[in-house]
């Protein structure tokens, strides 16, 4: 960056991954040459980089503050106003460059104090997967985990997703999010190997924003590499709407690149985004999870019965795996075996649990040997 720059204008770090600049004052200070100097920055940071022998390419988004238009023109109002258009940037997608606009805080979604908050919790661990298991309905063993991130809050204890996901949106940290669940599910997948248990897979959410960065797979395939393990060792889950409403070439594109590296796709609240056959078909989906809002009472609601198996019976023709979203009952799981569900998930198996709530229960039901009942009259 210091390269670009000049003598007298100032870079520093802010943390979280992000760098702040301060130009010296300049008779021509205007949003076309802002513009410019930006995307000159960009040019700078996108130069390859050699890590672990691998080639490594790195994107920017910037936003920026011109005196001009901020009100409070003060080096706090400043700061604030250039991170509420580099939030803008974010949102726009990989390698976007945003000037700010007096609209631009109306627009953001979370509190600033949260949004400072949540992105220090990333870069302090105070965020992290908890592992929810995945039951084979046929054998009862387990099939997988679900990572799904919590936040542990030094004072206010542990916050769900529902209350921090709005701020990291806001503060445009998706991909760090996602880099962070990665890397704990992927590390401990492999302490449970080394431990001697038998976990086929991690799954872990990949979010929109994600999936349009152009640097997803290599990361992920850099993960794996790192941990020593295959990539059928881990699903990628994507939401139902992103298929069926996705025309985003980066989208599309590493989808597919995932599913010929190996790594599984689930399609993610089946059943709520209208996501079409030929779109199952195009983004190589291995496995449908059937939303929990057709789960809930299965056992004695006929309606819900009859949805749940017309699934299940488009699932059998594509060829594609299934599994049964927040089951909460021994009937609903019992149904769902019944009508062909490959798999469940939901509290009656066990509740998301830290790593080492997990591997406990793991040990424990493996001494046990604890298992649901496989139903043997499948498909009724």
């Amino acid at each position: 960056l210091e390269g670009v720059l000049r003598n007298n204008d100032v870079v520093t770090s802010l943390g979280g991954g992000r760098f702040g600049i301060a130009l010296a004052k300049t008779p021509r200070m205007t949003i076309e040459t802002m513009t410019q100097l930006a995307a000159r920055l960009q040019d700078a940071i996108a130069a390859p980089i050699r890590l672990g022998g691998m080639r490594v390419l790195v994107t920017a988004c910037i936003g920026f503050a011109l005196p001009s238009r901020v009100s409070e023109n003060t080096a706090e109002g400043m700061i604030a106003a250039a991170e509420s258009a580099l939030i803008e940037a974010q949102h726009a997608g990989p390698g976007s460059i945003r000037a700010y606009s007096q609209g631009m805080r109306r627009r953001a979604g979370a509190p600033a104090k949260l949004t400072r908050e949540v992105v220090q919790a990333l870069e302090s661990d105070q965020i992290r997967p908890w592992f929810q298991p995945q039951i084979s309905t046929e054998t009862g063993e387990i099939s997988g985990f679900e990572a799904l991130a919590r936040w542990s809050h030094p004072e206010k204890g542990l916050i769900a997703p529902g209350a921090f996901l709005p701020a990291i949106e806001s503060a445009g940290k998706h991909g760090r999010l996602g880099e962070v669940m990665l890397f704990h599910a992927l590390s401990a997948l492999r302490e449970w190997e080394r431990s001697g248990f038998v976990i086929p897979s991690v799954s872990v959410n990949v979010s929109p924003e994600e999936l349009r960065d152009p640097g997803l797979v290599d990361r992920i395939r850099w993960e794996l590499d790192r941990f020593d393990l295959s990539p059928e060792r881990l699903t990628i889950e994507i939401l139902e709407s992103v298929v069926a409403q996705s025309d985003d070439d980066y989208t599309t594109k590493n989808i597919s690149a995932l599913s010929h590296l190996g790594c599984k796709i689930d399609l993610d609240d089946f059943g709520t985004g209208h996501a079409s056959i030929a779109n199952i078909r195009r983004f190589d989906v291995h496995r449908l999870k059937i939303d929990r809002s057709f789960i809930t009472h299965v056992d004695t609601d006929r309606e819900q019965q009859n949805l749940v198996s017309a699934i299940l019976s488009m699932a059998e023709r594509l060829n594609l795996e299934t599994l049964g979203e927040g089951v909460e009952s021994h009937g609903e799981h019992a149904m769902l075996a019944q009508l062909g569900c490959d798999h469940v998930q939901g509290y009656l198996i066990a509740r998301p649990m830290p790593f080492a709530e997990a591997t406990r229960w793991i040990s424990a039901r493996r001494e046990k040997q604890v298992l649901l009942p496989p139903i043997i009259n499948r498909h009724g």
